[in-house]
């Protein structure tokens, strides 16, 4: 379970506790020269280091480093994945904004409809996907959607 040129970002092969198989890992943390926590580089997961079942590793409690090539990604996190939805939402209105469409920009003294475009100083384009209540609207814009104040008074 210890080689001293092994470090945070190094890829080795583990036993994952979620996947029930020995698969490539990213080590998390070190401490001293032991391997403490993973990254399962198939389902995401972190966990303990344990190194991979059937092997002389195993029973000699040392790892076996597997260098992978740098072209492997990472899975996506959660984040990344509402990111990317809610970028394909965004694109899918936009798309959908017919020729000649007014966007106006958006001002919390205003009033506005469902299916309206709006432009926000802070978060872009956006189309209103609900009005919520008689003061809030739900507008979709590209890093996601958001609850957005109106019908207010000025002040």
């Amino acid at each position: 379970m210890s080689f001293s040129s092994i470090g945070p970002g190094d890829d080795v092969e583990a036993w994952c506790t979620r996947c029930r198989m020995t698969l490539n890992h990213r080590v998390i943390a070190v401490v001293g020269c032991d391997i403490k926590r993973v990254h399962c580089l198939t389902c995401g997961s972190d966990h303990k280091y344990y190194p991979p079942r059937g092997s002389a590793a195993s029973n000699e409690k040392t790892s076996r480093v597997t260098k992978t090539s740098g072209d492997v990604k990472a899975p996506k996190t959660s984040a990344d994945r509402a990111a990317s939805r809610a970028r394909g939402e965004w694109n899918t209105f936009m798309s959908q904004m017919p020729p000649g469409t007014v966007v106006r920009p958006y001002k919390i003294t205003e009033s506005y409809a469902a299916a309206e475009y709006i432009d926000h100083p802070l978060f872009g384009r956006g189309r209103i996907v609900e009005v919520v209540g008689s003061d809030k609207i739900e507008v979709a814009f590209e890093e996601g959607r958001k609850v957005l104040l109106c019908n207010r008074k000025p002040t």
